[in-house]
């Protein structure tokens, strides 16, 4: 399948071309969701604006959402909206293209990168690993969909453990590497990555990349859907072939081209300190959107983080609380809050079961006195507590919200109780939201949501 034409003149009758350029419908009949394609959640002041002028003129009465893996997505769109708003987009550089789809998706970085003198900024080779890879030949038309991410330091907060290929800066000496996982995945049945390579040299990421893709897409099975991810086929062969295989492509696409050794620029001063945004069921209203591209106009890096959540760097403390405080839409998103992350649910999800956004806001309001969790947190102890009391409700065993790696999760569905039809939740515990190789573990079935309530209020807490 060759690129789809971006934007479009209308929504494409083909619905694999539709996802390609980020389209899905909705539970709602005649209305779509359209997603954004960001590196790395790293949007300019004008692309917040842009944004924000969207919002209001498309959805009027449905805010932005920030999805889990550092995107925007604009929801309640009218069909002939959609050709006008991704004019738009494009006008503010800003492309919906493989959004969606079974194709690369938004390469993840941790919000950190390029703000610690001891970590490297990715930003400039995941921009490398994202051109190589939309040049690559039927990456268009993969078994399904391939997710990468980069963290620039051993927190791993872009989650390496639930992604085809993870990626987390490490020094051997002098020179960068990366320690590499490989054929992690969520879903119905979650499985974590394996690890790959303790040490790759930085200038071997981007044949990886392209060796892994192509491998895929060779390899991965194109008559099961449910079965067809990288992870499936690491599955089929067992690790160790698995891997071997992979090292085979490696070899093959080392020899093939020359490859621009990868360069990591120094941090720029002045991006010290940081202020952690919290967006509850990743809502972000029209003026919130304006408020944090004046925080760009002033020189504060803004950047979308995962489990709804924008992080603001600045050079100190003080001034980013200051320049955070005189946007008073944003005071809501700055006040201490728990983290309670909810897939969208019943709200618009057509593969809902449950209404995560109304239980999530139970939560929130039941464990209001709960700090949020810092972006990068150095302290390996404290990022370990902070992962325990992330709460992850996904509302159907898909597992959108990254329930099954959660510090507590919930899985939502369906179950008959005195002859109604209940909302029930599956409970798990004890993951490190992808850091680690961690999946929570089952700890009750078939909650209600007043169980619910009881059960994990107390978890976070013990």
């Amino acid at each position: 399948m060759e690129r789809p034409h971006f934007p479009c003149d209308a929504i494409p009758a083909d619905p694999a071309r539709a996802r390609l350029l980020g389209l899905y419908p909705q539970r709602q009949e005649g209305l779509w969701m359209q997603r954004t394609k960001l590196l790395g959640g790293r949007l300019n002041a004008d692309q917040w604006r842009a944004l924000a002028h969207a919002a209001r003129r498309f959805t009027p009465r449905t805010p932005l959402h920030l999805t889990t893996r550092q995107d925007v997505e604009l929801h309640d769109l009218a069909p002939d909206a959609v050709p006008q708003l991704q004019r738009a987009l494009a006008d503010a550089a800003l492309s919906t293209v493989g959004a969606c789809g079974d194709t690369p998706r938004n390469i993840t970085l941790c919000p950190g990168s390029g703000t610690r003198p001891d970590a490297p900024d990715l930003a400039p080779l995941a921009r490398d690993a994202q051109a190589i890879l939309e040049q690559t030949a039927g990456i268009w038309a993969l078994p399904r969909k391939f997710k990468i991410s980069f963290s620039a330091c051993p927190d791993a907060c872009a989650q390496p453990w639930i992604n085809d290929l993870g990626f987390v800066a490490l020094r051997r000496g002098e020179p960068w590497g990366f320690r590499v996982t490989a054929g992690g995945s969520l879903g119905p049945v979650p499985r974590t990555a394996m690890l790959f390579e303790d040490f790759l040299p930085a200038d071997d990421a981007l044949p990886l990349i392209s060796a892994a893709v192509r491998f895929f897409a060779a390899h991965g099975d194109r008559t099961d859907r449910r079965r067809a991810r990288l992870r499936h086929l690491r599955e089929k062969m067992g690790d160790q072939p698995f891997a071997d295989a992979l090292r085979r492509s490696l070899d093959e696409a080392r020899r093939e081209r020359s490859w621009t050794g990868a360069s990591f620029p120094p941090s720029p001063a002045g991006l010290e300190a940081r202020l952690l945004l919290t967006f509850p069921n990743g809502d972000v209203a029209p003026d919130q959107a304006d408020a944090l591209a004046r925080l760009a106009d002033a020189g504060l890096a803004v950047r979308i983080a995962n489990q709804h959540r924008v992080v603001v760097f600045g050079p100190d403390e003080a001034t980013v609380r200051e320049a955070v405080a005189r946007r008073t839409a944003l005071a809501p998103a700055a006040k201490p809050q728990p983290t309670v992350v909810a897939c969208p649910g019943t709200r618009w999800c057509q593969a809902a079961l449950a209404d995560t956004c109304g239980l999530a806001d139970r939560l929130r309001e039941r464990m209001g006195n709960l700090a949020p969790a810092p972006a990068c947190e150095p302290r390996a102890e404290a990022r370990s507590h902070l992962d325990a009391m992330t709460v992850c409700i996904s509302g159907c065993p898909n597992g959108c919200a990254q329930s099954a790696v959660a510090g507590v999760g919930l899985v939502g569905g369906l179950a008959t109780r005195d002859g109604q039809r209940t909302e029930v939740y599956n409970l798990f515990a004890g993951g490190q939201m992808g850091r680690t190789p961690r999946l929570a573990a089952p700890i009750a079935r078939r909650l209600d949501a007043d169980q619910v309530l009881a059960a994990v209020a107390q978890r976070p807490t013990e």
